[in-house]
């Protein structure tokens, strides 16, 4: 039956722990209200056909009185399927509190859907109704990622429409993603909610669109890190998610895709740390676990804007692999919607990509070079070396880690400034390795062991202009699907070079350098170039465009240049064609910038 919004949100509790937590969701409730995020559109309608919008969510919300034992463990699954083509999307609903049940969708496809719902519980089965979805109206609300071979891919248009994604993440561990107990937290206190504008004004200033979260044994108690913070592994509370986590963490995911961009979630962390769930009552596949995935999956799994990594240093885990490969391949089988899951080391056909530990000497599947890759030849050979699905280095190569390792590192300075700034480029040249950047606390920190007055502290700010120059750069799919190193066609020892398939767009990379001879031979027609210096604000300089042939391109400064070939404004189809624009014609053999070029 159809079910009005309830009116009373403080009815008597069903279960002692909603009990135990109605002041800390109250308040969430009240910092939802002053909070400036778009609540979900239609909450508390009825099954009725309502509209939707590309990329963006629609929530149903049903009451059910007749339910009986732990609501969490209460069934519910929903079918939606497309009229026009017979996709479907199926979901599990989710226990929000006061009798209430909801589900959510996100349409992959304009057009009509209709769904129903099935469930051994009376008041949540036979329920019908429709969706028409209509196109986005905002070009920077994008859909799920996915791959296509090697890269990222982010759906555009729609789930037939992708676009090449550079996917760096960025953490604030000084400020806003402890992993130990600070008033910094966010996930820390619901009502910490007003830092997550914060953090992500803070991670676009520093030049990324992905914040980072770790979530630990916060999922069963806001702020808990591991099984140490509860009784015992049985404690009540583990019975059950908690919903003020979950609103945070919603209002993280939503705040990051309203903007364009993306949230990167440790599920659990460090074995040794007690942060991963074996040391439930139960076990890893027990009931509490199982719990727990389910509610993720029907409240988060309709949501487009987020990836998830089990942990780090899962090594430690009994037979770890495996059961982080279990844990991806529940999750997926429930989700309904493509989510990138990983687990940091290991490689698996249940993962959405290949996570790279960055210590070396481990016994995991996949590692770089002791402290991180070297060099651009390493992690190109990385890339090549899995063809199947995107990859990412995992490790935190956060600013300066090294001079702040409490032992010795053969090489202190790999993530000073420049090393930092060539590192990020180099892994979108090899072909789009994603990565992770950022900088620890310099705070005291229970885990070290990292040094309190090391200078691994904040980014300066000349590196964090370099930043943003990478991350407008390869804005708006300059990162093509088809593309792949071809360094054949640029001299220079520290020089670098991404072609695609089709011969029309190339994009060059050169370190301390003042000029570039690039070969262009067999290039297709006249192409717009442009050239940007990495270290500056980010700003376009006008060459012109040029036909296929070898032009040396002369520049009036040396610093490190990235010039990009081509028309870049246009997505690509599952089928690898590529909708084409005319170049400008002009230009010549030998072109030169001025200091007056106007920047973009």
């Amino acid at each position: 039956m159809s079910a009005e919004p309830s009116v009373d949100l403080t009815p008597e509790c069903q279960i002692s722990k909603i009990c135990s937590r109605r002041q800390s969701i109250h308040t969430v409730l009240i910092c939802l209200l002053m909070y400036p995020l778009t609540m979900t559109n239609g909450y508390g309608m009825s099954l009725k056909e309502r509209q939707a919008v590309m990329w963006k969510y629609e929530e149903w919300t049903l009451v059910n009185t007749s339910w009986t034992g732990n609501p969490f463990d209460v069934i519910a699954t929903v079918t939606f399927v497309h009229s026009g083509t017979g996709l479907q999307h199926k979901t599990q609903m989710f226990y929000a509190g006061d009798n209430q049940w909801k589900f959510r969708f996100t349409g992959t496809r304009t057009g009509a859907w209709s769904f129903s719902t099935f469930s051994s519980d009376p008041e949540l089965d036979g329920q019908t109704g429709s969706v028409i979805v209509a196109p986005r109206s905002d070009s920077s609300l994008k859909g799920f990622l996915t791959n296509v071979g090697n890269k990222y891919a982010i759906m555009e248009q729609d789930i037939d429409h992708l676009a090449g994604y550079v996917y760096q993440v960025f953490m604030n561990q000084q400020d806003y993603e402890q992993q130990y107990k600070h008033s910094s937290r966010i996930l820390g206190h619901p009502s910490r909610v007003g830092l997550i504008a914060d953090y992500w004004n803070n991670t676009r200033d520093n030049g990324f669109d992905i914040y980072f979260f770790a979530v630990f044994y916060s999922w069963f108690r806001m702020g808990a890190l591991s099984i140490d913070d509860f009784t015992s592994d049985t404690d009540p509370d583990l019975d059950e998610p908690d919903l003020a986590l979950f609103d945070t963490l919603e209002l993280a995911i939503r705040h990051a895709h309203e903007r364009g961009g993306r949230t990167h979630i440790w599920a659990w962390g460090d074995n040794d740390r007690r942060q991963t769930p074996n040391h439930l009552g139960g076990g890893m596949r027990g009931i509490r676990h199982q719990r727990l995935m389910r509610y993720i999956a029907a409240r988060l799994g309709p949501l487009p804007g987020w990836t998830m990594s089990f942990g780090f240093d899962t090594v430690e885990m009994p037979d770890a692999e495996m059961e982080a490969a279990w844990w991806a391949s529940e999750l997926n089988r429930m989700m309904g919607w493509p989510h990138m899951l990983m687990s940091r080391g290991w490689q698996n056909e249940s993962f959405g990509a290949n996570s790279y530990a960055g210590f070396g000497g481990s016994p995991y599947d996949l590692e770089t070079t002791d402290k991180g890759p070297v060099d651009f030849h390493e992690i190109r050979q990385d890339l090549d070396a899995q063809t199947d699905k995107p990859s990412i280095y995992e490790e935190r190569h956060t600013y300066n880690r090294w001079q702040c390792w409490p032992g010795n590192v053969s090489d202190p300075d790999r993530l000073n400034e420049t090393g930092s700034r060539r590192l990020i480029w180099w892994q979108a040249m090899a072909g789009g390795m994603g990565g992770f950047f950022g900088h620890f606390s310099t705070r005291f920190n229970i885990f070290g062991p990292f040094l309190a007055d090391g200078p691994c502290g904040y980014h300066p700010e000349s590196l964090k202009r370099s930043f943003r120059a990478h991350r407008e750069f390869w804005r708006d799919g300059r990162l093509k699907l088809s593309m792949s190193p071809d360094n054949c066609r640029v001299t220079g020892t520290d020089a670098y070079c991404l072609a695609s398939a089709d011969s029309k767009h190339f994009i060059f990379f050169a370190e301390d350098t003042n000029a570039m001879t690039v070969d262009l031979r067999s290039m297709r027609g006249r192409q717009r170039v442009v050239a940007v210096d990495t270290r500056a604000d980010y700003g376009e300089k006008e060459i012109g465009s040029l036909m296929a042939g070898i032009h040396k391109i002369r520049l009036d400064t040396t610093s490190d240049w990235v010039i990009a070939v081509g028309s870049f404004d246009s997505t690509e189809q599952h089928n690898g064609v590529t909708s084409t624009d005319a170049a400008q014609a002009l230009g010549s053999n030998d072109s030169k910038i001025s200091r007056s070029a106007r920047h973009r």
